[in-house]
């Protein structure tokens, strides 16, 4: 009897360790699969990490381009007002000289008035 009890457990381990083995390159399948998924994983994020970086530059360039775009605009607007302001400034001076040569020329025309005016009736009644 010991000897088939000796066979007996002797399957036994067999059996066991066949079902260990057998476990043991399941998880291997197991692994391998896992580490092919991570690997696609890897290549597919590094791939959007170029796109992204490469997206990004193409943005950069193009805020720059508008930058220089708007800096040289500036530059322009600044000059034509500029412009715009010793044009406005010398019309208004001549408008200025203008107005006050008028005003003076009224201010005249109305003090002569007033004074022969004055000088009528101040006459009207002393004569009279």
């Amino acid at each position: 009897m010991k000897e088939s009890e000796r066979n007996n457990s002797t399957e036994e381990v067999i059996g066991r360790i066949s079902t260990l083995e057998g476990k043991v390159s399941e998880h291997d399948r197991i692994f391998d699969m896992i580490n092919t998924g991570l690997g696609e994983m890897n290549k597919r994020i590094d791939g959007t990490n170029e796109r992204i970086d490469s997206l990004r530059l193409s943005v950069d360039k193009k805020i720059d381009d508008t930058n220089k775009k708007i800096e040289g605009m500036d530059t322009r607007i600044n000059g034509r007002i500029e412009g715009m302001d010793i044009r406005l400034n010398g019309r208004m001076e001549e408008m200025d000289t203008r107005i006050n040569g008028r005003i003076d020329s009224n201010f005249k025309w109305m003090l002569g008035i007033q004074i022969a005016m004055w000088i009528t009736i101040i006459s009207a009644i002393l004569l009279h």
